[in-house]
């Protein structure tokens, strides 16, 4: 980059992130990362506790077994010792317990029968009848325990799922609506900042010293740039906050997917700027982008609502087609690679089709921005700009 879009890419830093509006926005986003982790915390987080109380001392030898059937019932599993059965009743119905074993010989719930837990107590007691059959039976203890704990079968897998493939959803249902958010506020601050620096008369000014080229690519860098800072912000305080408060089960690549979605921001921002770029230099007037950028604006939404209606079936035609498409494909393609399998020469093509598309679009914008940029008055249409005058 030159001398003089590197001057207006540091003016475009500098000015909007001292700006009330942007300053803001960044507090509102972080607060909301930090209320949305609160909440998950205090409604998800941590492991389920389940409590069973124990009546008399035949139910005692049940406290051990159902302790290791925690895991099974992904939950853990406490026991605590209750004097006599009034106490157990009154325990599970005023749900200090979940349920109680009495005596050895019944078990209370509340309302449901067929309750896990009511089911591995059952299966506990199977195991404690086996134990005392086979104890008096006078079986060596060695094999009492193999008996009692034989080796799991092997588990032939015929289609193999991932076994982090929620968290991955997680994360995909996550980054489209971030990449979402991020391309659609930062394309229109371009648009935005295009009309008020026409609307104000500075972009004539600017233009007496530099060439428009070099304004709108200063300006298309610069945003970015900010732009990229606050979504990596957002970012890490979502993954520290999750895995402060331990309510995020984050894979071990990560990293890497944080790069791709990154990577996509760039592209996805780099595509619709230069659009929206279009779009503001078509009106000089803040009243008017409105009806310049509708259009867009739809465009951007159908391609995010598509993409995520698209995870429900991440390896369905419809997502595979989206995530080739230059509009949709920054939205699509990281959330296909977040949950699915595919294969690199897919990612790598839609790399080289959005970018293609983006010196494609580079071009328009800098011929319609270059011809467009000195016209005030009412909205000019692309047409007209694109078939008189010359570009500086």
């Amino acid at each position: 980059m030159n001398g003089a879009r590197w001057i207006v890419a540091r003016r475009e830093v500098v000015e909007r992130a001292r700006s009330r509006a942007f300053q803001v926005g960044t507090a509102v986003q972080l607060i909301a990362v930090v209320v949305a982790l609160a909440i998950a915390a205090l409604t998800g987080g941590g492991e389920d506790a389940r409590t069973v109380a124990l009546v008399g001392e035949r139910s005692q030898p049940y406290a051990a077994p159902l302790q290791a059937a925690g895991p099974a019932l992904d939950a853990k599993v406490a026991t605590e010792r209750l004097p006599d059965r009034a106490a157990a009743v009154r325990a599970v119905e005023d749900g200090d317990a979940d349920a109680a074993v009495v005596d050895g010989r019944e078990v209370i719930v509340e309302d449901d029968a067929d309750d896990t837990l009511a089911a591995a107590i059952q299966s506990v007691r199977r195991q404690l009848a086996l134990r005392e059959a086979l104890d008096a039976a006078g079986v060596p203890p060695a094999q009492l325990r193999a008996a009692l704990a034989p080796a799991p079968l092997r588990v032939a897998v015929l289609e193999p799922q991932q076994s982090d493939l929620g968290a991955r959803q997680g994360i995909a249902f996550v980054a489209v609506l971030l990449l979402y958010i991020a391309i659609f506020a930062y394309g229109m601050s371009v648009a935005s900042g295009i009309v008020e620096e026409k609307s104000s008369r500075v972009i004539e000014v600017v233009l007496s010293a530099i060439r428009p080229r070099e304004l709108l690519a200063g300006k298309i860098v610069g945003i970015g740039l900010l732009g990229l800072a606050q979504f990596a912000l957002v970012i890490a305080v979502g993954l520290i906050g999750g895995s402060l408060l331990n309510t995020v089960d984050l894979p071990h690549v990560t990293a890497g997917w944080i790069a791709l979605i990154a990577l996509w921001f760039l592209l996805g921002y780099a595509l619709y700027a230069c659009v929206y770029a279009v779009a503001g230099a078509l009106v000089s007037r803040q009243e008017d982008l409105q009806s310049s950028t509708g259009a867009l604006n739809m465009i951007v939404v159908a391609a995010y609502v598509l993409s995520f209606i698209a995870l429900q079936e991440p390896d369905g035609a419809m997502m595979t087609v989206l995530s080739f498409l230059p509009p949709s494909a920054p939205m699509a393609m990281p959330a296909r690679w977040l949950i699915g399998d595919v294969p690199t020469w897919q990612l790598l093509l839609s790399i080289a089709l959005t970018a293609g598309a983006i010196v494609a679009l580079v071009r328009l914008a800098t011929v319609v921005y270059a011809r467009a940029a000195l016209r005030m008055g009412p909205k000019v249409s692309l047409r007209s700009v694109l078939a008189g005058g010359r570009d500086r």
